[in-house]
């Protein structure tokens, strides 16, 4: 029986170019572009070839015969012969060109190589050649000259003046020329002259200053000029002295005219009526008195344009002491606080409403609720209510069988009932590694149960367990009928009717 060996493949229906990846020294063969490929270098893991390389087949070098098309740059250094061009073919094409030049530079003498022009550094200094022409372009500043046979022609750049016309009333124009007297910018600029270029301008001023204060007519006033220190004297005619009260009455005196007014800090050592009403805006109002008598009946307080409870908030009477007594409003809880404790004087007691609800012994009939979270030891009393509820520490019930169910603990259904082999299984020892089972009815012992023991019997099925066990897909291959797609084998003396398959990419 024949052997076949056959290399890793694709074929012509598929994607062309290399296999992503070979093992090394391993073979390809893509039958889309022709090309045979070979596994270079071992670096990779399990042996992969480190590249990928073509090594022949008509799609990757050039064949002796046949049309073909080799694209990128090729160098050769040795002599290419071409024995017949034919038409059309780039070998032709050069044969054509190397003639004509050759044919070129046979016919054609006497042709200068080069000119030179001599002027300035403008742009577009250009020559160009014709039969009795000569033209420059360029060269600003240069003349023209005309001769009987020839012509020269020369043209002048634009510069970066703007033409136009410079200069007005107000401003002055200013040039910009280079070494060469060329003119490079225009513009205008303003005219301003300093006070320091003006001959006399300071004394013209003060002395016109001055006119205008002692030219006019003032009324309890004198005015006089110092030429020689450059100031004006004036002197007030008028009221000459003026006196006040120390703390009631401010009194000032200028340009003839008296003000009287209330001092900053007023003191009044008398008494004070005031017949309208008294309005006091500043931040604190001190009372020094042993006693103030009010005749209205209530008293505002935190009294605003648009009161409100935030407004409000801490708001109340502060007593001082050793440490402020207070009875203040406060908006966070929403009622009257005191810093202090409210003793009732006998007799009295706290009322809701109109009704009691606390005295000095007793708590009001009309309290039937209560949030007491804790009591102190109850030593007597009889127990006269519902069942106490399983949130309360209670059961919920009044009879065994009912708790149990309340408290989820129904035998049978959320409890087991006794059992002899749960009981057997109870009266064990545990320990790690092992596993109970039953030597009998009622009886139980521990045996051994591996970590890889445990790692094989929690396989769901029996591929899991090959997979644990370390057996690959042969493990369940007929014995007449085994296919190996992977590894290697060695040292087999024979082969008979084996087909080594490389596989397709």
């Amino acid at each position: 029986m024949a052997n076949t060996i056959r290399i890793k493949r694709r074929a012509g229906g598929g994607t062309s170019g290399a296999p992503s990846s070979l093992e090394n020294a391993e073979l390809a063969f893509t039958e889309v572009d022709d090309v045979l490929y070979y596994g270079k270098g071992t670096g990779g893991v399990g042996g992969t070839a480190t590249s990928v390389i073509a090594i022949g087949g008509s799609g990757a070098f050039a064949t002796l015969t046949g049309d073909q098309t080799i694209s990128g740059n090729k160098t050769f250094t040795g002599t290419v012969v071409v024995s017949t061009p034919t038409a059309n073919t780039h070998a032709t094409t050069k044969l054509y060109v190397d003639n004509l030049i050759a044919n070129v530079n046979s016919n054609i003498s006497n042709v200068a190589t080069s000119f030179t022009v001599a002027g300035d550094s403008g742009s577009n200094q250009t020559i160009t050649s014709g039969l009795d022409t000569l033209t420059i372009s360029g060269g600003t500043g240069l003349s023209s000259v005309a001769g009987a046979t020839d012509t020269v022609t020369i043209n002048l750049d634009d510069t970066a003046v703007t033409a136009g016309s410079y200069g007005e009333a107000n401003t002055v124009a200013t040039f910009t020329v280079d070494a060469q007297g060329r003119l490079t910018a225009a513009g205008t600029a303003a005219i301003n002259i300093d006070t320091t270029q003006i001959t006399d301008f300071t004394e013209d001023a003060q002395d016109a200053a001055a006119a205008l204060f002692t030219g006019a007519t003032h009324s309890g006033l004198s005015v006089n000029y110092d030429d020689a220190n450059a100031k004006l004297a004036i002197t007030n005619l008028g009221v000459t002295e003026l006196a006040g009260t120390a703390n009631e009455i401010v009194v000032s005196a200028a340009n003839g005219s008296v003000t009287v007014g209330l001092a900053s800090n007023v003191s009044i050592t008398d008494n004070l009526t005031v017949g309208g009403n008294l309005t006091v805006n500043g931040t604190v109002t001190t009372i020094n008195s042993t006693t103030v008598t009010v005749d209205d009946k209530n008293i505002e307080l935190a009294s605003t344009a648009s009161p409100s409870d935030t407004s409000a908030d801490g708001a109340g009477i502060t007593v001082k002491g050793s440490t402020d007594k207070t009875f203040n409003w406060v908006d966070s809880t929403d009622a009257w606080t005191s810093s202090e404790y409210m003793d009732l004087a006998s007799g009295k007691a706290y009322m809701v409403n109109g009704t009691i609800v606390l005295s000095n012994t007793t708590l009001g009939s009309g309290i039937v609720n209560s949030s007491l979270t804790s009591l102190g030891t109850v030593t007597t009393g009889t127990w006269n209510a519902g069942t106490i509820g399983i949130s309360y520490g209670g059961t919920g019930a009044t009879t065994a069988s009912n708790a149990r169910v309340n408290l989820g603990l129904e035998i049978g259904v959320d409890v087991q009932g006794y059992d002899v082999e749960l009981a057997a299984i109870a009266g064990l020892t545990s320990a790690a590694d092992k596993l109970p089972y039953f030597t009998g009815s009622g009886t139980a012992s521990l045996t051994t149960l591996s970590s890889y023991g445990r790692t094989l019997i929690d396989d769901a099925d029996a591929s899991s367990a090959r997979t644990t066990l370390g057996l690959g897909t042969i493990a369940v291959q007929d014995y007449s009928n085994v296919s190996i797609t992977g590894g290697s084998i060695t040292n087999l003396a024979t082969f008979d009717g084996v087909t080594i398959d490389g596989g397709t990419f």
